[in-house]
């Protein structure tokens, strides 16, 4: 015989279609993008955000800035 242990989520950390899954303002992302843009590593990002490098890739990932940041690269050169 032997023991199974199945964890138990309990209501406060399930995921809601509704729920955000991060801690990213919106003034925080458009920081990402325009850090990007202008060349600024993920390791310099985290830094100055004071973030985890991971969690800046994760975010880019996640709300998928790549074209954002292509655009605001785009922006920069006409200048």
């Amino acid at each position: 015989m032997s023991i199974v242990f199945k964890p138990k989520i309990g209501d406060h950390l399930r995921k809601s279609p509704d729920q955000r899954v991060d801690t990213f303002s919106k003034e925080e992302i458009a920081e990402v993008i325009q850090l990007r843009a202008i060349g600024t590593s993920y390791k310099n990002c985290s830094r100055i955000m004071s973030r985890a490098k991971g969690s800046i890739g994760s975010m880019i990932h996640y709300y998928n800035l790549q074209n954002d940041i292509n655009e605001a690269k785009k922006l920069l050169e006409k200048v």
